[in-house]
Parts: C-alpha cells; structure tokens; sequence
C-alpha cells in the first residue's frame, strides 16, 4: 500500500519554551522568569523596543479593584442614608403610658451604642485605606467578596457589615446585630440615651423627672 501522507513531529520538553534565571537568556524567543525579584516576574522580549517586558503584572487589576469597591461602598452608604430617612420620614405612631416598655426600649439602644461605634470607625478606616495605594493582600485584610456577599471590616476584628443583594447587615462576633432590607432598619436592641422623635410626638428622658411623652 503508497504512503499517502507523512509529518515530522519534534517532543519538546517545558525547558525548551521558558527559562528561570537570574539574567535574560540569550535565546530571545524563550519566556523568561526573573527570579532576580521578588516575586518573580514572567517576562517575554520585545524585539521592537529591544527589551524584556513584563506580561504577568497586576498593577492595573489592583487599581480596577480598589475603584470598583469605592464605587460599590459608596453607592451601599448612600442607599443606607436614604433608607434611613425614608424610615424617619415614615414612622407614626400612638403611644400610651406604657413607660415601663419605653424605658425597656431605651436601656436595649444603650446596650448597643459600643458596637454601632465600632462599626462606624471600622467603615471610615476602609475609607481611609481605600483612598491610599493598597495590594490584594491588604484588600483582603478588609474586605472579602464571597458568594454574591461583600464583607468589611478587618478580618481581626469582632465586627463586620455585610452587602448582599437583599440587605446591609450589621454583625458582632458573626451575630447580625441590625440591618437594613426592605426600606426598613431591623435592629435587636438599641439605646437611646435622651430624646426620640416618632412623628409629631416626642419621648424625652430626665435623670431627675423621668421620661416625658408630648
């Protein structure tokens, strides 16, 4: 039987494409792995610029990265300042002289006055660390996006707040504590130390009088 079709086939092994040294190689075709940094850097030559140039750097995902979560942290506060208000504006009610539930009430805010202000300085130190030039390593520290859930504050830390597409979540030791979902801000407890406004009316506390309803 003819031979009707033949090929040459050249086995070549990984050594033969790329090189890890110290120095450029002298074979210019060959990807070279700068070991000479830390950490290495995979580099092809240019033979239009006569130069080794750099493929694997990640500079531009990282600024793309710290753009996007500023971008994504804002818009997250401006919708939790909105709903905020739009809970304020809502709220009406009657109110009886049930002080006793009142000052129940008012003793639960307290409670939870400490963790509403660590979570407000954790969110102005992921404010302060975004404006600066930061690695995916020090992102990481504060913030972490799985399963459709941006997670912020420091990974060290009691305290989070958590962005998903249904809620802004408010956590302590890995407990919700608040969160807003719904145009509605659920909290556990909650203090308030002298005066709330619930529409027209206003509950207001005195050491020395009590609390007053007018």
């Amino acid at each position: 039987m003819a031979v009707k079709a033949q090929t040459n086939i050249t086995l070549m092994r990984v050594d033969d494409a790329a090189i890890q040294s110290l120095t450029p190689p002298s074979n210019l075709k060959l990807l070279w792995c700068d070991i000479s940094v830390t950490p290495a850097l995979i580099k092809k030559y240019n033979s239009e610029t006569k130069t080794w140039e750099v493929v694997n750097d990640f500079t531009g995902d990282i600024i793309a990265a710290k753009e996007q979560i500023t971008t994504d942290y804002k818009s997250a506060i401006d919708r939790l300042e909105s709903s905020i208000n739009l809970l304020v504006s809502e709220v009406t009610s009657t109110t009886t002289d049930n002080t006793k539930m009142i000052s129940s009430l008012l003793s639960q805010l307290e409670q939870n006055s400490d963790s509403i202000t660590a979570t407000t300085t954790s969110i102005q130190e992921i404010i302060d660390n975004i404006t600066g030039l930061a690695t995916r390593e020090e992102i990481s520290k504060w913030a972490r996006f799985q399963d459709g859930i941006l997670s912020l504050g420091a990974s060290n830390s009691p305290f989070s707040v958590k962005l998903s597409n249904t809620e802004l979540g408010f956590y302590q030791n890995g407990t919700r504590i608040a969160y807003l979902s719904n145009q509605q801000l659920n909290i556990t407890q909650a203090v308030v130390m002298q005066k709330i406004n619930i529409g027209t009316f206003i509950m207001d506390y005195d050491a020395v009088t009590g609390l007053s309803i007018r």
